[in-house]
């Protein structure tokens, strides 16, 4: 069956690579191999492929930069349609137009340049649009739906494009629409405003200096491991306060400088995270009668 696919992936001209290591993929650098990864680079590419898929009825999953998902030790007996060449921009008056590979961090410097307001607090959120909007993906009191205007996505289910507004696509904290109605977004429109260069630049600056003080970036991780609980304790001071900073399951660590964080000290398997995760999960269960929620999605 595999072999349809490549076939198909040549003959509309789609890059891709066979039994590829997502690990070297992944920022916290776990995972097996993927069998096919497609690397389409138009939305006319894209929906190609994703009709082809489904047609032939093979397992597929739409990935950007990994930044939210754990993946399985195994490896993915499927194909993983990359989005990465899907990164086209540009500005057009007070909007910002975006296609899903685009990055946050590499759009928002460029907006800072050009003296443009309205992504400083998401700047150093390192997936791709796609993806953070996905998960409705936020940071410093900010979340991307606050800037986002519309959405242009291809739904299967009737093979068809569509353009939704953001009061159309239900979002609510880490999450949208698009975890349920299961349509694939292409491109993006977000408001942007204008503004002086030098202040833009001075509050990248200063969120770039808060996470370097509060977060784990020198090692590799996932972003926050959990969703915030309802209530009004931070996971993070829950898990601290349980005593759990350092607490280690093979190489996956809970982080001592930010106890939302898991990180791979070295060699950590997906195992390794999941039992780790579970296991701080259900000590503050019995400390705090919390559940938490993992934010981070296993492949």
């Amino acid at each position: 069956m595999f072999e349809y696919v490549k076939d198909f992936l040549k003959m509309n001209d789609v890059e891709y690579k066979e039994n590829a290591s997502l690990s070297v993929m992944s920022p916290i650098r776990i995972g097996g191999s993927a069998r096919i990864i497609a690397y389409p680079d138009s939305a006319l590419k894209y929906i190609q492929v994703l009709r082809f898929l489904k047609a032939v009825k093979i397992k597929y999953r739409v990935l950007g930069r990994f930044s939210n998902i754990l993946v399985n030790d195994i490896g993915y007996d499927g194909v993983i349609v990359k989005t990465d060449r899907l990164n086209k921009w540009y500005v057009d008056l007070d909007s910002l137009y975006a296609y899903a590979g685009a990055t946050t961090v590499s759009i928002s410097a460029e907006l800072c340049k050009l003296g443009l307001s309205g992504f400083e607090e998401l700047s150093g959120i390192p997936g791709s649009f796609g993806g953070a909007i996905y998960g409705n993906a936020g940071a410093f009191g900010r979340e991307i739906s606050d800037i986002l205007t519309e959405v242009t996505f291809y739904s299967q289910s009737d093979d068809c494009v569509y353009t939704a507004s953001v009061r159309e696509l239900d979002f609510s904290y880490r999450y949208s629409a698009f975890k349920k109605n299961h349509g694939h977004i292409i491109s993006a429109r977000f408001d942007i405003v204008p503004s002086d260069a030098s202040s833009v630049a001075a509050r990248m600056r200063e969120v770039k200096q808060v996470r370097l003080n509060t977060q784990p970036v020198s090692h590799p991780s996932l972003g926050s491991t959990f969703k915030r609980p309802n209530g009004n304790i931070p996971a993070a001071k829950m898990i601290d306060d349980c005593g759990l900073k350092g607490y280690r399951i093979g190489g996956a660590e809970v982080s001592k400088k930010h106890a939302g964080f898991i990180i791979n000290v070295g060699g950590a398997t997906a195992k390794d995270y999941i039992m780790l995760s579970d296991s701080v999960s259900k000590r503050v269960h019995k400390e705090f009668g919390v559940i938490l929620e993992r934010e981070v999605e296993l492949l």
